[in-house]
C-alpha cells in the first residue's frame, strides 16, 4: 500500500541522481535483529515516519499531491513552461494508489483544521486572503543538533493547485520555521504577491537566504 504511493521507489522523475527511500519489510527486521521474533514494539515508530523509514523531500511533496487529487499523481516534472504540444504522454498517465478515494476526503478536513484557531500553524493561516490551506506540521528529531523543521501541504483545500513541502535544518518547530515558509510559496504561486500583513516575513525569508547563501559560498 505505501509503495503505491511513490515510496521505496523511483518515481521516474527527469533528473539524475534521484533517491528512492527506503520502507524496511519483515525480512529486513529478521535479518538486523537475528530473529523472527520481534513484535510491535519493533515497528509502531513506522506511523510517526520514524525508525528506519527514510523518505524524500520530493516523495513527501507527491504524497501532498495525491492528498490533493484524492487518490493518484502524475509523475513529478521538472519544467520552465510547457509548449503547445502539451506535455510529453509518460507525465500525463495518471498513478493511481490502492486507498479509495473515499478515505482521502475524510483526512482533508484535519489538514484544513492544522491551519485554524487551536491548529499547530494557526499563525500560518492565509483565510485573510481567501485561501484555504490543507497542511501537516512536523519536527524532526536530530541526535547531532538542534531539531529539523518540516511542513507539508497544498491549496485551495477543496480545488487544489500547489502543493508543497519544506524542509529546514536545524530549524526547530515545523509550526514556527517551516510553515511560514510555505504559505509564502503557496500565496507568491496563487496570488502572484505577498499580502502586506506578510510582507515582514517574507523580508525576514529573503534576507535568511541571502545570509546563508554569503556564509556557504
Amino acid at each position: 500500500y505505501a509503495q503505491s504511493f511513490g515510496l521505496d521507489t523511483l518515481l521516474g522523475v527527469d533528473l539524475p541522481r534521484e533517491q528512492a527511500g527506503f520502507l524496511p519489510t519483515p525480512a529486513y527486521y529478521d535479518k538486523m535483529r537475528r530473529t523472527r521474533n520481534w513484535s510491535f514494539r519493533s515497528i509502531y515508530s513506522l506511523s510517526v515516519g520514524q525508525g528506519e523509514i527514510n523518505l524524500t523531500g520530493l516523495q513527501m511533496a507527491n504524497i501532498m499531491a495525491i492528498i490533493a487529487n484524492r487518490g493518484w499523481y502524475y509523475t513529478p516534472h521538472f519544467v520552465r513552461s510547457v509548449g503547445t504540444g502539451g506535455p510529453l504522454p509518460r507525465f500525463t498517465e495518471k498513478h493511481h494508489t490502492l486507498i479509495d478515494s473515499v478515505h482521502f476526503e475524510a483526512l482533508v478536513p484535519g489538514m484544513i483544521a492544522v491551519m485554524q484557531r487551536g491548529g499547530t500553524a494557526e499563525t500560518s493561516s492565509l483565510a485573510d486572503v481567501g485561501i484555504t490551506v490543507a497542511g501537516k506540521t512536523g519536527t524532526v528529531q536530530n541526535d547531532e543538533g538542534d531539531d529539523h523543521a518540516t511542513f507539508v501541504g497544498f491549496a485551495p483545500a477543496q480545488n487544489p493547485q500547489i502543493a508543497v513541502a519544506v524542509y529546514l535544518e536545524n530549524a526547530g518547530f515545523g509550526a514556527t520555521a517551516a510553515a511560514p515558509c510555505a504559505v509564502l510559496v503557496i500565496e507568491k504561486y496563487l496570488r502572484g504577491s505577498i499580502a502586506p500583513r506578510r510582507k515582514r516575513l517574507e523580508r525576514r525569508m529573503q534576507y535568511r537566504s541571502y545570509q546563508y547563501q554569503r556564509e556557504h559560498r
